[in-house]
């Protein structure tokens, strides 16, 4: 029975009734909760994306730079040059390739991305000229080309194949393209000419010797001209030369090549050697070849014993011409390390920039020879900051003395001379006259920084050289970075020899950090004097005239300091730093028992 016989049979016998509907739970509250939620998760998503990639408005959506630019700076993508921005992650971006790539920025200390574009409009340049063939010879395009000058690589091709069959002049046109697609075409007139009429299309000189003229080709004299810059050519410089010589009335591509066969000669002299093998080119000199020449040995020497070792000394110039000569060495014995007598104990560099040391370092060895050399393997003279690099002196025998350098890379924004001219401006409220010794003019350093600057925690540590201008041309506020630097500037401009003294690492207590001040020289190079110095404020009663103090004194004020539970406070390595004066300067109000 289906469905409509079901309803015609039963239908009219069912009792009449309302339809009933099952309680339903109402769903909505739960969507809405959903939606709401999904809601909230995608504007948090918005938020925390816009905030880690958002562009502000002062930087460009991108740049666009032809290919073949030298290079582009991070400044390059602001459009308000107000803003400081530097590459995030140092890419090295290849202007010479065309595409799209994703810059990120630091600007003003925050990350943010756009976009570099690359593009190439300009098309290839070249010289062509009219040129001669012999009859039935291969053509290349690129051989027709020359002083190819784009920002990509460019092919040559011909737009219709020349036909050297048949003797005569054509117009040929070649065609550059870059690697942008850019095109040029130049067009100039191939001559095929028959190959009779020339004695050599192929000439060989010896390196060194004159020039052939053009009547070596023709076997005439006064036949044949140059009309290629024979003059561009050094007789001196081995290779094949592709040249055109005008001859029997049509002109040719002839063949000029330089051969070495003439083995090197050179004057050689014994050795004498410390615990290691000599290197072959230090018995050599007085070289005489045409092309460059490489030293060797014919044999390993055996080191195993000292005194007189016999070798043989091979010479071989560029092109695999040789000369042997037998000589010997003597092996001496030498266990002592050079001594590095003068050294600086810091020393700084712009990013960028070289590192100027040589001149300050002497070294001594019992050799007579030592070679000094700066090892900056642990610095990165790209990227600010303190650095560890080693000055080290090497004998001849290989023994070798490191002394450890504290580096500063500054980021180039502040220079010496832009200090100078912000100290400059204060120099007048120093109150220093000429008739000041060296003593009052280090106090009136004190005095000038002591009551003029105010002290707040705002130094980062890092850079002294912008931590004094900031200060000495801002509002002359910092913490005790800053009062170093400033003091560490002034006595610099002054001409006094100053170093930055910093806690010691092992006294380094928690909830107290670090401290700066300085050591000042104020006796002289040959005859030092140095002291103590810190302008940095103190509460009562320690706020005494820290301006010329004796280990003794820093000593004993440290002690102070411990009990007011201000652990450690000039606690410094005084194994890197000159030695301090014990003759007292200045009468400090500590109580005596700390002296105990």
């Amino acid at each position: 029975m289906d469905y409509k016989e079901y309803r015609s049979k039963y239908a009219e016998d069912a009792p009449r009734r309302a339809p009933q509907k099952a309680p339903q739970k109402n769903s909505k509250p739960i969507l809405y909760a959903i939606i709401a939620l999904a809601a909230m998760l995608c504007i948090i998503i918005a938020v925390l994306v816009s905030n880690a990639f958002s562009r502000p408005n002062y930087v460009a959506r991108s740049v666009t730079v032809e290919a073949g630019r030298s290079s582009v700076e991070a400044s390059d993508f602001l459009v308000d040059k107000n803003h400081e921005a530097v590459f995030a992650d140092g890419v090295f971006y290849d202007l010479n390739a065309v595409g799209e790539y994703k810059v990120k920025l630091i600007v003003d200390g925050k990350e943010c991305s756009t976009k570099l574009v690359v593009i190439d409009i300009k098309a290839p340049e070249g010289s062509v000229k009219n040129i001669s063939v012999w009859q039935g010879s291969e053509l290349s395009a690129s051989s027709c080309v020359t002083d190819i000058k784009d920002a990509t690589e460019v092919t040559v091709s011909f737009k219709d194949e020349p036909d050297t069959s048949a003797i005569g002049s054509q117009n040929v046109t070649v065609i550059l393209t870059d690697g942008g697609g850019n095109t040029k075409e130049y067009t100039f007139t191939l001559s095929v000419v028959s190959s009779s009429g020339l004695l050599y299309t192929h000439y060989v000189s010896e390196l060194g010797e004159p020039l052939p003229t053009a009547d070596v080709f023709t076997g005439k004299s006064g036949v044949g001209e140059y009309l290629s810059d024979i003059n561009s050519i050094s007789p001196y410089a081995a290779g094949i030369y592709m040249l055109q010589l005008s001859a029997n009335g049509g002109i040719f591509d002839i063949v000029l090549e330089i051969k070495d066969t003439k083995a090197p000669t050179a004057t050689v002299t014994p050795q004498t050697c410390y615990n290691k093998i000599p290197e072959p080119s230090e018995f050599v000199t007085d070289i005489v070849d045409g092309s460059r020449v490489t030293v060797s040995y014919e044999k390993t020497p055996d080191m195993s014993s000292s005194g007189k070792v016999d070798v043989v000394i091979v010479l071989t110039d560029a092109h695999g011409n040789t000369t042997s000569y037998s000589t010997y060495f003597t092996v001496m014995n030498d266990s002592v390390a050079p001594e590095i007598i003068k050294a600086p104990d810091a020393l700084e560099v712009d990013t960028g920039a070289t590192i100027i040391w040589r001149a300050s370092v002497e070294a001594t060895d019992d050799s007579g020879s030592v070679e000094l050399s700066l090892d900056t393997a642990e610095a990165n003279l790209d990227v600010p900051g303190k650095y560890t690099v080693y000055i080290v002196a090497k004998d001849a025998a290989g023994n070798e003395t490191r002394k450890k350098v504290a580096l500063t890379v500054h980021d180039g924004s502040v220079t010496e001379q832009m200090l100078n001219d912000a100290i400059k401006k204060i120099e007048k409220n120093l109150l220093i006259t000429n008739n000041m010794n060296a003593e009052e003019k280090v106090y009136a350093v004190f005095r000038y920084v002591y009551d003029n600057m105010k002290y707040s925690n705002t130094s980062k540590h890092i850079d002294w050289r912008e931590e004094a201008y900031t200060a000495l041309s801002g509002g002359f506020t910092g913490d005790c970075f800053t009062y170093c630097a400033v003091s560490y500037a002034i006595f610099g401009y002054l001409g006094f020899d100053v170093r930055i003294v910093e806690r010691a690492e092992s006294a380094k207590v928690e909830g107290t950090g670090t401290h700066f001040w300085v050591l000042i020289n104020i006796g002289t190079e040959a005859s030092p004097k140095w002291y103590h110095f810190d302008a940095t404020p103190q509460r009562s009663p320690f706020n005494l005239a820290t301006y010329l103090m004796t280990n003794a004194q820093l000593e004993a004020y440290t002690k102070w300091r411990n009990d007011d539970k201000l652990e450690n406070y000039y606690s410094y390595d005084v194994e890197k730093f000159p030695e301090v004066s014990k003759w007292q300067m200045v009468n400090l109000e500590i109580p005596s028992k700390y002296f105990e």
